[in-house]
C-alpha cells in the first residue's frame, strides 16, 4: 500500500529532528513545509543538504519496507525543483512511491 502524504511528510519531519540535532543553532532547518532546503538564506549547505537525504531515504525504508533514492530521478523537470522546499520534497516522494 502506498505511504500517505501525511505519512512522508513525517518521516521528512523526523528526518529534519535528528538532523537538526546534528546542526549548530544557527544551522537548523525550521520544521515547516515552506522550509527552503538549499541555498541562502535559512536553506541547508551541501553537507546537510547529504546528511538529510541519507536520514530521510533510511527512515522511509524503516517505516515502509521500500528503499527509494532521492538523487536520482529520470525525469529532468524534477531535478531541480524537487529539492526547493520542504513541501516540494514531499511531493516529489510522493509522485516517486509505488502504488
Amino acid at each position: 500500500m502506498k505511504p500517505s502524504r501525511e505519512n512522508i511528510t513525517d518521516v521528512v519531519f523526523s528526518s529534519i529532528d535528528e538532523l537538526n540535532e546534528m546542526l549548530g543553532s544557527n544551522q537548523r532547518l525550521e520544521k515547516s513545509l515552506h522550509s527552503r532546503l538549499l541555498g541562502q538564506p535559512n536553506g541547508l549547505d551541501s553537507l546537510g543538504f547529504i546528511n538529510l537525504v541519507i536520514l530521510i531515504e533510511e527512515k522511509y525504508f524503516e517505516r515502509f519496507g521500500y528503499r527509494i533514492v532521492l538523487t536520482q530521478t529520470s525525469d529532468k523537470r524534477l531535478e531541480g525543483a524537487a529539492f526547493e522546499s520542504v513541501g516540494n520534497l514531499v511531493k516529489f516522494i510522493d509522485s516517486s512511491c509505488p502504488s
